[in-house]
This record gives structure tokens, sequence and C-alpha cells, in this order.
């Protein structure tokens, strides 16, 4: 059972996951579209999914009303201040910007021990 999920199709970002989560030891699956998220989420019951909120093959404000009761962190670009209100209010724990993601990542896998 993995204890993250990351709904992360960008390759760098999916690096950057994964290898924090080697580090402190965390086991992490990856979903690369909104379909193969929603049937992990049913069969791994993680404690965390980490989603990219601008891949449109994740469908993010549709996943995440589908995701409700899973403690989700999302990440965009600072910009994108409509789509992290919509992210808010489809239900996503947390947005961050791409920046404070990749600095906080460490701390945000941590949650899932």
């Amino acid at each position: 059972m993995a204890l993250v999920l990351a709904a992360v199709p960008d390759l760098l970002f999916r690096s950057k996951v994964l290898e924090a989560a080697k580090a402190l030891s965390v086991t992490v699956d990856v979903a690369r579209d909104a379909d193969e998220v929603l049937q992990k989420v049913r069969a791994e019951r993680p404690r965390l999914v980490v989603m990219d909120l601008q891949a449109p093959a994740l469908q993010p404000l549709e996943t995440l009303r589908s995701l409700m009761g899973v403690p989700v962190v999302g990440y965009l670009a600072h910009e994108e201040v409509e789509l992290r209100e919509r992210a808010l209010a489809a239900g996503c724990t947390e947005v961050l910007t791409k920046g404070q993601f990749s600095a906080r990542l460490p701390s945000l896998l941590g949650r899932a021990l």
C-alpha cells in the first residue's frame, strides 16, 4: 500500500517527489491521469495525494471533487490565483506554488508517516 499517491504527470516534479520519498522511506505510487488517480485512491487508500493542478490529464477540479475525505496537496504556478481558489473550493486541502511545493516536499511527505 502506498502512503502517498503522486498525481504528477510532469517528469521533473515526479522525480522530485520520488527522490524526497526515497530519502524519507515513504512509499509512493504514481498516477498519470484522472482515471488512474481515482482507481488507485479506491484501491490503496493513500494517506496523502499530491497533485499537479495544472495537468489537463488529471482533470484536477473534477478529480478533487471525487476525492472528498482524502487529504490533497496541490501545486500550481504562482500566477494561477483563480485556479487556486477553485481548487480549494473543490476540496483541495492545501494549494502551494511550485516553488513552495518543492521547498516543502520533505515535510509534506512526512505527514504520511
